[in-house]
């Protein structure tokens, strides 16, 4: 009875606007009436007040309600957000004022038709962007955390979950077109076998994924080798694959089904990054030198922050062929390969320090090259004397017949 009463309100409302109408507003133009058209304009920009009144109050909101949890949301993101939801909102009161209208029945199929294909549409990606800002709240807790199993957790539930939802959304987009899904669904069936085998690679990778997640052989950040040919670091883990950007700034996607059997030599587990090298110094340097200069070495090690205290080692090892060699082999314990090199640098500076005060000298690779008279090696001390007086007298010789000659020269002329 209710229903009946407010149908019979609104067809008595609409009775009264129709009546006090003049002639030309009922002439049809086109498909539609001048005044359907005018009504439908009408309505078109009340869906659109209210789109940008929705928008405005959920921007608001969800700004407030993501600051107060530490989250930014930057002007961007606040876009992404609210254009889902404002369609969202045009499409419905659309869908609802049309009605209104009284189009002609196969027109306003249509209209309500692709009202309820737009809502569908819209409420997935208003899903999709509350996924997004749900694991961009996580994101931020997870960085908060030591544990980084929560850093590969975040983006494996984001994908998960958007895939449900753009699925599940193609099955009422596929519904509301009047498409008969069931039928779609049993050919899948009949054809299972076949896309079992295509797919079985798809399969082997989203299994991959899940091992990944489970045992954990890296987490994002990690400096892994696989299978001794890929290196890098790992920044980020999927559903079908992980990312591994390499030194020299490329990004490598290993397949998550190859991780399976792959062998992970994941350097950035270590607690201790070994540094091992060799301090060269001058032949000159006395022995007492040497020691106070090892010694002095040792008792900077233990004094560094970020050294290991009860394992390294600095001794007088090698002498080799341009200086004497002093072992350094010392461990660092620090989280990465910056800090790694940062720290590197500054003890090395110190030992140059040290060098300088104690006088000692750091040595390169030099040769000394010793030229000897192949030829003088085949006389005695007394004959190679004779020799040089020899050739002593017959350069004079040489000389007086040069100064004869050019006298003569001189007489002549």
């Amino acid at each position: 009875k209710d229903v009946v009463a407010n149908v019979a309100k609104d067809k008595s409302w609409t009775r009264k606007i129709k009546n006090n109408l003049p002639d030309w507003a009922f002439k049809k133009n086109f498909i539609l009436l001048n005044i359907q058209w005018l009504g439908l304009f009408i309505v078109i920009l009340l869906s659109y007040i209210v789109d940008r009144i929705v928008r405005l109050y959920f921007a608001v909101k969800a700004v407030d309600f993501l600051a107060r949890r530490g989250v930014s949301f930057t002007e961007k993101d606040q876009k992404k957000f609210t254009s889902p939801i404002g369609f969202l909102a045009f499409a419905t009161t659309l869908n609802w004022l049309v009605k209104y209208l009284e189009f002609p029945e196969k027109i306003l199929t249509y209209f309500l038709k692709g009202c309820e294909i737009a809502i569908t549409i819209s409420i997935i990606l208003v899903l999709v962007k509350l996924i997004d800002i749900v694991c961009l709240f996580l994101e931020e807790k997870a960085k908060q955390t030591e544990n980084k199993f929560d850093d590969i957790l975040v983006p494996l539930v984001r994908k998960t979950s958007r895939f449900f939802v753009y699925s599940f959304g193609i099955l009422f987009i596929g519904d509301a077109l009047d498409i008969n899904m069931k039928n779609i669904l049993a050919g899948m069936g009949i054809g299972g076998i076949a896309f079992a085998l295509a797919a079985k690679d798809t399969v082997s990778n989203l299994f991959g994924s899940f091992t990944v997640l489970v045992d954990r052989p890296f987490s994002i950040g990690d400096w892994v080798v696989i299978n001794g040919n890929i290196e890098g670091t790992v920044v980020e883990v999927g559903l079908r694959s992980t990312r591994i950007k390499t030194f020299y700034d490329s990004i490598i996607t290993v397949p998550n089904g190859n991780l399976t059997n792959a062998h992970i030599d994941n350097l950035g587990q270590r607690k201790y990054r070994r540094y091992s090298t060799k301090l060269a110094i001058d032949y000159s340097t006395p022995p007492n030198k040497i020691e106070n200069f090892c010694e002095a070495i040792r008792q900077l090690i233990m004094k560094h922050p970020h050294t290991r205290k009860d394992y390294f080692h600095v001794y007088f090892n090698e002498m080799g062929s341009s200086a004497l060699e002093i072992l350094l082999y010392v461990f660092w314990q620090v989280p990465d390969w910056s800090c790694e090199l940062n720290e590197r640098q500054n003890l090395l500076l110190d030992i140059m320090r040290i060098a300088k005060e104690m006088e000692i000298s750091f040595a390169f690779p030099t040769q000394t090259l010793h030229v000897i008279d192949s030829d003088n090696l085949k006389y005695t001390a007394e004959e190679r004397d004779f020799i040089r007086s020899k050739q002593l007298v017959d350069g004079l010789d040489q000389k007086r017949s040069l100064i004869d000659g050019h006298r003569s020269d001189s007489n002549s002329l």
